[in-house]
């Protein structure tokens, strides 16, 4: 035997363990590609059910939405309606017990007045004056009902 011929014999040993070695390598391969379909078709089945899940959650989520969406457009109605039904209150009533106030103060006072009157007559004799109703003024200066020391002067008499 020569060196070519044990060369040779080496080289188709070499050869054939490569052909095992590629053989089972693609043997491996077609195994996990197997292995990855499955794994593919598996997500894609969960993938899909997943997904059409999600599409029912967002439309009931919508729906929910749409109602929240009437319910807040009728509270803003409401609220329109109280604001210009409390500011229509306040003007239709505002007047009227404005009105009504200083007619009982005025009344109050006329009374006050006439009861201070009868009191006040033995007074009157003895130097002072009294301001008669018809004199008040609307303007509000002050206090009418009070008796003044002669001079008509709040602050005490008048230096002559």
């Amino acid at each position: 035997m020569t060196i070519i011929d044990f060369a040779s014999i080496i080289v188709a040993i070499a050869v054939v363990v490569a052909a095992v070695f590629l053989v089972t390598a693609v043997n491996n391969l077609n195994n996990t590609l197997a292995k990855l379909e499955e794994t593919a078709s598996h997500l894609r089945s969960e993938g899909v059910a997943a997904f059409t899940e999600l599409r029912q959650l967002i439309a009931d989520a919508d729906a929910e939405l749409d109602k929240v969406d009437i319910v807040l457009d009728r509270a803003d109605q409401a609220t329109t309606a109280i604001s210009e039904t409390t500011r229509r209150t306040h003007e239709a009533v505002q007047d009227p017990v404005i009105r009504t106030l200083a007619v009982a103060s005025g009344t109050g006072r006329v009374a006050r007045k006439l009861l201070r009157g009868r009191k006040s007559q033995g007074r009157t004799a003895a130097g002072q004056e009294t301001i008669n109703l018809s004199d008040s003024s609307p303007s509000g200066g002050g206090r009418r009902d009070a008796a003044l020391p002669e001079g008509g002067s709040r602050r005490g008499r008048r230096k002559s």
